[in-house]
């Protein structure tokens, strides 16, 4: 008989300490690391985390560099690029988040988070010293696939002009 109310006293306080998922829904993309999300009847901004993406090198380049340039000319011959983000994901579509530092990981495509996939289509960077134990082994290999074959900024010479000052 203990045994009995010892499991449903654990099959009730269970429930109680598992981590929920966090769901909210997507009002709309800013860019491909940005994303405008809605949670009840709250706003916030989900910058994707562990990432830079190339908007993000052009912005935060000098004025009239190279880096900005070669980004700009890049989107100029890969229209579909600027927009990965807002052709993947669906507006009032319900994503899984999880929060970490003022960042998030959105779950885009399954497991796969939108970070791994911008870093696999070559359309961010890893931050310098991102060492999450959780993401790291799937976003290095994401961004090793896009140097080996060549996606992306990884196609021109946008890698050598732009990511090189991050790493500094």
């Amino acid at each position: 008989m203990n045994k009995i109310l010892s499991l449903g006293f654990f099959a009730f306080l269970m429930p109680l300490f598992a981590q929920e998922p966090t769901l909210a829904i997507l009002k709309s993309v800013s860019s491909n690391t940005k994303q405008l999300f809605t949670m009840s009847n709250a706003n916030f901004v989900c910058e994707a985390y562990g990432v830079i993406g190339i908007e993000k090198l052009a912005k935060n380049s000098k004025l009239n560099s190279s880096c900005k340039e070669k980004i700009e000319n890049y989107y100029k011959k890969n229209p579909q690029e600027k927009y990965f983000s807002e052709l993947r994901l669906h507006r009032m579509q319900r994503y899984h988040l999880n929060f970490k530092k003022k960042e998030c990981v959105l779950f885009a495509s399954g497991e796969r988070t939108l970070g791994e996939l911008l870093l696999r289509h070559g359309l961010a960077v890893l931050q310098a010293n991102f060492k999450d134990e959780e993401y790291y082994g799937s976003y290095s290999l994401a961004q090793a696939n896009a140097k080996i074959e060549k996606v992306g900024i990884y196609k021109s010479e946008i890698i050598r002009d732009c990511v090189a000052e991050i790493y500094k």
